[in-house]
């Protein structure tokens, strides 16, 4: 059986070296290293903990193994601050950081957001919103980079390339046609497959090829006719073999619907638990033969927290 989770592992290690260079002298494991050392690590789980890593934890956390000492990795809330675990710095809103046509800006305060993401043990930056403004009456409008793909790309890049700067992964957000807070579960984003590649997709695809972000949330609608979690088409044709992705894709917060089909999609994390991405139901979907187990990426992840 194909490895399960291996991606949450391999982060979880290079943020650990991470966050150690940060108080010590402790020289930065070679790739090679981390791949042997995450290999042999894997040996060691159970099926029962592969499975378990794919669902969340207490809100915010990506849960931990203790007997293999591997910690649980915290997530916050963005993007105007890093809202969870205390006072935060807030900063403009991702409309008006735009407004500025300054990517200068936009990298000195995706660096800060990653100080303050540091300064609170955060790993996960769950930011920037990068959605395009498709109608007005989105009461999430105000978090995301405008209407106009081009600039939208421009200062996704420059504000993640600062959060990553700090060790810290960024999480780009909401993947794709996330337009309505309004009965957002059940909405249905019909776009042509030209108004995608031209107008929808551009900040996220270049998230993923220029500022090689960390991670990235599916959203809770559907587009074209198929849930976000359950779009095998974008999370896995388009954002993993055209773009090249290598990160986490996990779900928004209670945005997963169907356990089996989301893996099978593409999504490696459920959030904020393992509601339908347990071992209750993939345990009975893989011995039934009608679950293809997540792919291996222990030979092609590339480092980017430390």
């Amino acid at each position: 059986m194909r490895k399960l989770s291996t991606l949450v592992l391999l982060l979880t290690l290079v943020s650990n070296f991470a966050f150690a260079q940060s108080t010590s002298s402790m020289r930065s494991p070679s790739l090679a290293e981390m791949n042997a050392r995450v290999e042999t690590i894997v040996t060691q789980l159970t099926l029962d903990e592969k499975l378990d890593l794919l669902g969340g934890v207490d809100g915010f956390f990506i849960r931990d193994v203790p007997r293999l000492n591997l910690p649980r990795l915290k997530m916050a809330d963005g993007p105007i601050g890093v809202r969870n675990f205390g006072p935060a710095t807030a900063f403009a809103g991702g409309i008006a950081l735009t407004a500025s046509w300054n990517t200068t800006l936009a990298e000195l305060v995706g660096r800060e957001l990653g100080r303050d993401s540091r300064a609170k043990g955060v790993h996960f930056l769950l930011a920037p919103g990068v959605n395009i403004n498709r109608a007005p009456m989105n009461g999430r409008n105000f978090e995301y980079f405008g209407e106009d793909p081009f600039l939208a790309s421009r200062m996704a890049v420059n504000y993640i390339n600062g959060v990553q700067s700090q060790g810290v992964s960024a999480t780009v957000k909401h993947f794709l046609g996330n337009n309505s807070e309004f009965d957002r579960h059940n909405t249905d984003s019909i776009i042509d497959e030209r108004a995608l590649r031209e107008i929808y997709m551009p900040a996220f695809e270049a998230s993923v090829k220029e500022a090689r972000v960390g991670a990235i949330m599916d959203s809770y609608n559907l587009t074209n006719g198929f849930h976000m979690s359950q779009n095998k088409y974008l999370l896995t044709d388009v954002v993993r073999k055209d773009w090249g992705f290598d990160g986490i894709m996990m779900s928004d917060w209670s945005a997963t619907y169907d356990g089996v089909e989301a893996t099978n999609a593409g999504q490696d994390l459920e959030m904020p638990s393992g509601l339908h991405m347990n071992r209750q139901a993939l345990k009975a979907a893989i011995e039934q033969g009608s679950w293809v187990p997540p792919r291996d990426l222990v030979g092609s992840i590339r480092t980017r927290l430390n």
